[in-house]
């Protein structure tokens, strides 16, 4: 079941998949601050230590963009040999954002491009990526196609255990093929078993 702390932690996380390859299963100080500064966007980052490459582990790094100064999560979620896999979470600050890549569509009637759009399944899979991060039990998510334009929003489904949330997904930048989007969990289930 999704808590009801969700909502907070939703508001508080930017997380962007990053993997490197790793000499004795540690990616190095060094490495972690320029993924942070590639995902996030930041001006500066500084991590205290290397992050071992064990899944769980994580650190607290430090980051600024521009006059704002933030505390930056990495934590593993899984090795494959000599590759760490990690997501870069932004601790406080602006609304969880999710970057995903757009494809121009084509109307088949009259063969023009239409405006680009995000498929349904890479939404749903970023949503559920998002969630499972911040450790909350996502059983499945799905999601229909998301217009690539700043303030489209689109609803999807989620489903923990016997319960069934609703969640909206709004885009709030687009930069070529790149996406960006906010994701809100409903409070509430839209179904639940009877209790």
């Amino acid at each position: 079941m999704i808590g009801s702390g969700r909502a907070a932690v939703l508001v508080a996380a930017f997380t962007a998949l990053a993997a490197l390859t790793a000499c004795a299963k540690v990616a190095t100080d060094d490495s972690v601050e320029e993924q942070i500064k590639s995902q996030l966007g930041t001006d500066s980052s500084d991590c205290p230590t290397d992050l071992q490459g064990e899944q769980g582990q994580s650190i607290v790094c430090k980051a600024t963009k521009g006059a704002e100064a933030f505390d930056v999560k990495v934590t593993v979620t899984s090795v494959a040999g000599d590759t760490i896999n990690f997501t870069i979470e932004r601790v406080g600050g602006p609304p969880a954002v999710v970057t995903s890549t757009a494809t121009p569509d084509t109307d088949t009637d009259t063969g023009t491009a239409t405006a680009p759009k995000v498929e349904g399944r890479s939404v749903a899979q970023s949503v559920l990526t998002q969630l499972a991060a911040d450790g909350k039990q996502v059983d499945e998510v799905s999601c229909p196609d998301l217009a690539a334009e700043v303030g489209a929003t689109q609803r999807c489904t989620l489903k923990a255990g016997a319960d069934t949330y609703g969640v909206t997904v709004t885009v709030t930048s687009v930069q070529g093929t790149d996406v960006k989007f906010d994701i809100q969990v409903d409070q509430t289930p839209i179904t639940s078993p009877s209790r």
